[in-house]
């Protein structure tokens, strides 16, 4: 038995089933954060647990959309606004001050729109920063994962003007060997859908005819005159 390979042919099934059922939302999604980022917003990236790889995803990466922030635990810690065992302990995830925190943090805008990361759509602080954003008109896409969030009955999607889906099975285990769940592919596949944004986001500046504002990698002579021309006039927006 290949388990690798039974592994590598079933996420890539999952990932082209992801693309059939989501093309044409991954486009839409796109053309939000692009018209977003054209009218001088940034795209602010938040999730929680396995929710940050999507935000890391996206965040500040070579080949990536430079107008993208991530609103992050770890920026609070380091600035001793959150406790570490208050992170430790996950009694930081039902703290709802954690959101004036990053208010507090970082140089929020109401241009901006929020992408809410969240399984299952009932993180606490991810509802409460939906809330407050739906409540200032922002725009909030939502990034779930659906079978688990119609399981759970979450909510996050109460307050999203468009969501994208994980497309994982839930519970979200990719194999069975010798009775025993192994694996995952809800991170993966959403992965993969945050790289096909880039790409159109990238397509939706090209389009219009502007420049697209897609960082280099730092290895690069010149890299950092060019990515600081894209967020420099961003100030602490950005980074």
């Amino acid at each position: 038995m290949d388990i690798k390979r039974q592994y590598f042919d079933l996420i890539k099934q999952r990932i082209s089933d992801a693309y059939d059922r989501q093309s044409q939302k991954i486009e839409e999604v796109a053309a939000l954060f692009a018209k977003c980022m054209d009218e001088g917003g940034v795209v602010q990236l938040f999730g929680v647990r396995h929710g940050e790889e999507f935000v890391n995803e996206l965040n500040y990466r070579a080949g990536g959309i430079a107008i993208f922030h991530g609103l992050k635990l770890k920026d609070l810690m380091l600035t001793r606004k959150i406790d570490q065992k208050d992170v430790d302990s996950g009694a930081i995830y039902r703290d709802l001050s954690v959101i004036d925190k990053f208010n507090e943090a970082y140089d929020l805008d109401d241009r901006d729109m929020y992408c809410l990361v969240d399984f299952y759509g009932r993180e606490p602080l991810v509802i409460e920063l939906a809330k407050r954003a739906k409540a200032k008109g922002q725009k909030v896409v939502g990034v779930v994962n659906k079978k688990s969030y119609d399981k759970y009955d979450g909510m996050l999607l109460d307050y999203c003007d468009a969501w994208l889906d994980m497309s994982a099975d839930e519970p979200d285990t990719a194999l069975e060997v010798d009775g025993v769940k192994i694996g995952q592919l809800s991170s993966t596949i959403a992965n993969v859908i945050a790289q096909m944004l880039t790409a159109e986001i990238y397509k939706w500046f090209i389009d219009h005819g502007k420049e697209a504002p897609v960082l280099l990698s730092a290895n690069i002579k010149g890299a950092d005159v060019h990515n600081n021309a894209l967020t420099d006039p961003y100030g602490r927006r950005i980074r």
